[in-house]
């Protein structure tokens, strides 16, 4: 039998809003990684993942985890295919959002980042399973309008506050190279090719009220980290490999390594948590919940100091981004 607990609708939003902490929270580890590899990174993140979720799946549902998993393969297979193929694609897209942070900081790329993925997400969602029922192409495009205002006052808030570091010459550690922000911004429009596919996953390969033949919880979250944990290894992998940068990883100590593993704990922990709790929330419910991940990712990059001695415009523009942000994912969701 699969561990599927009986949770109240204010428990499950508690767990969601404590799952969007989590998501938002780990990216700080960024910080701390003065020249680690961000391949490295990623692969440790990932290992932990695999532990955290196939560990506490078997502690959770024992044999029954893998036997979910054989009897949905035997029915329809491409529900566990599909679940593992989504998990590779969506790491893809972690991987140049995460590049993005290193380079522009977590308070700029935050609102950039998820408008530009939304926007993104929704269209290729779109093309994939059509447009869902009563989001209508006026309400598309007047979130549209939200997201894209987001873009420019996010990127206006960034030239001010690089403007306003190099006259006061504050070293951040971040770039002001325009260069660099473009080839950011670039990085951020291919990640928002692979958004759909965490999504995909819950929709399609999840047992829940409108998926009678899906996979359980835990056995759910098992495929999707094998598939994440696959793409993680290939692709960092290869990059390592690429750099030569082997040698600097392995070496590197748990010091470093501790970074990927707390991130990974916080990540799929989050994961686990937050599908727990959709079981018993509506969509429409859990998913604008989720949206507050990226507060907290904004509060920590402010935390540390990324838009020190910025001016007072620069920080307007900043929360204005955020705010357009908000209302057109609000939009889109069906909230306003």
């Amino acid at each position: 039998m699969n561990f599927d607990p009986m949770i109240s609708s204010e428990i499950a939003i508690i767990m969601t809003l404590s799952a969007a902490f989590m998501w938002g929270s780990w990216f700080i580890s960024l910080k701390y990684l003065e020249g680690y590899p961000i391949e490295g990174f990623y692969i440790i993140l990932f290992s932990s993942s695999m532990i955290l979720v196939w560990g506490l799946g078997f502690i959770l549902d024992g044999n029954a985890l893998i036997q979910n998993i054989k009897d949905v393969w035997d029915v329809n297979p491409s529900k566990v295919f599909i679940t593992f193929i989504c998990g590779f694609l969506y790491v893809s897209g972690m991987q140049f959002s995460l590049r993005v942070m290193q380079v522009i900081g977590l308070a700029l790329s935050q609102p950039l980042s998820s408008s530009i993925n939304l926007i993104g997400g929704t269209i290729i969602s779109g093309f994939i399973g059509g447009i869902p029922q009563g989001l209508s192409a006026l309400r598309i495009t007047i979130a549209g309008i939200f997201l894209l205002g987001a873009v420019y006052l996010t990127m206006t808030a960034g030239r001010i506050r690089n403007r306003d570091q190099k006259a006061a010459n504050i070293k951040t550690g971040l770039t002001d190279d325009p260069k660099a922000i473009r080839s950011a911004i670039i990085l951020l429009l291919i990640s928002a090719i692979f958004t759909p596919a965490y999504s995909t996953a819950l929709s399609y390969g999840l047992k829940s009220i409108t998926q009678e033949n899906g996979l359980a919880v835990m056995p759910f979250m098992a495929v999707l980290c094998s598939g994440a944990f696959t793409g993680a290894i290939i692709i960092c992998g290869t990059g390592l490999t690429i750099k030569k940068k082997w040698n600097e990883f392995l070496h590197s100590g748990f010091h470093k390594h501790k970074f990927g593993v707390i991130s990974g704990l916080a990540h799929y922990g989050g994961n686990i948590i937050h599908t727990f709790a959709t079981r018993h929330l509506s969509s429409v419910v859990s998913w604008p919940l989720g949206f507050t991940a990226g507060l907290w990712t904004q509060v920590w990059g402010l935390a540390y100091g990324e838009f020190k001695g910025a001016s007072r415009r620069a920080y307007i523009l900043l929360f204005s981004g955020f705010l357009c942000y908000l209302v057109g994912a609000l939009i889109i969701a069906n909230i306003l």
